[in-house]
């Protein structure tokens, strides 16, 4: 059975410290509401907990809900990094509504568009130097979660918000399938569970059951290099929109990408080399050195 989202009455009732509240996205178990606190705006993000049921195979799979929350919140109040959204005033707690679970907590309100919005709406292309600028931003996030040992796994263009702040005019959202290689693994009977992850954004080495033990940043320098594709073409470089998921996966694991140059030849030959690079299957093949990628950027 489906948990109800809660009711932005719900939300009042809970949370009354914040006014005007107003529900504005939906997805999966999360849903958010925009509101204000003493004048500043932000928003609460509530997550349904599955049910419990007494088995033990569901209670652990709630268990793992409740923690990767818990993981998100804890990423984004350890980093300070302006290209990553910034937790709120409204603390981690967890609620009971009649009879189903939640956990609250609230986030800046970013004032601005995802990239997927503006790459699905416009015709007009970005220019180099506003690629460059979205690489950059994406880098200087990867870097600070690296620092801590997160690798994010799930960088999209619906994942990044495009700000009219020239200080941080790109901003990462959403921690919340982050990979820590210094914590306790969270996926409960991962071996028996495909990897967590957008298949349309899917890093090829995540498709190897192995992964957990081989991952660090260079799966988000993947998905940065698809996101920057996609935000300067209006294409995926490997994916096609009819594509089901395991059609999508197979063109991830197996199929190379198109060059950005081939549709971009008003792109320097390096600035498009480098996507180019960032986007090999292998690893070992893409740049290992983020101090320098972000020089280059900045030169």
């Amino acid at each position: 059975m489906s948990i109800p989202k809660l009711t932005e009455t719900e939300i009042a009732g809970l949370c009354p410290q914040f006014t005007n509240i107003a529900e504005i996205a939906q997805g999966g178990f999360k849903t958010v509401y925009k509101a204000e606190i003493n004048g500043v705006k932000e928003v609460i993000k509530s997550v349904a907990i599955p049910d419990a049921d007494g088995s033990d195979d569901k209670d652990r799979y709630r268990d793992e809900c409740v923690r990767r929350v818990e993981r998100e919140v804890r990423i984004l109040e350890q980093c300070q990094s302006p290209f990553l959204v910034k937790t709120g005033a409204l603390p981690l707690k967890s609620h009971a509504v009649g009879e189903h679970d939640y956990v609250l907590y609230s986030e800046e309100f970013l004032d601005g568009s995802d990239l997927w919005k503006t790459l699905r709406s416009s015709t007009n292309r970005p220019t180099e130097a506003e690629a460059r600028m979205l690489l950059k931003c994406l880098l200087l996030a990867i870097k600070e979660m690296w620092e801590l040992r997160v690798v994010h796994r799930d960088i999209k263009p619906c994942n990044v918000m495009m700000l009219s702040d020239p200080c941080r005019p790109f901003v990462l959202l959403d921690l919340g399938i982050a990979f820590s290689l210094i914590e306790t693994g969270l996926t409960h009977n991962a071996a028996f569970r495909g990897p967590l992850a957008t298949y349309r954004y899917l890093a090829p080495e995540m498709g190897d059951p192995n992964f957990r033990s081989n991952l660090d940043f260079r799966a988000d320098l993947y998905t940065s290099g698809l996101t920057v594709f996609e935000y300067t073409t209006g294409q995926h470089p490997i994916a096609h929109d009819s594509d089901d998921a395991i059609r999508t996966v197979t063109r991830a694991l197996h199929q190379a990408p198109r060059s950005l140059g081939t549709l971009r030849p008003d792109f320097s030959k390096e600035f498009s080399a480098l996507i180019d690079q960032l986007l090999k299957k292998k690893p070992a093949l893409r740049p290992s050195n983020l101090a320098r990628l972000i020089a280059f950027l900045e030169s």
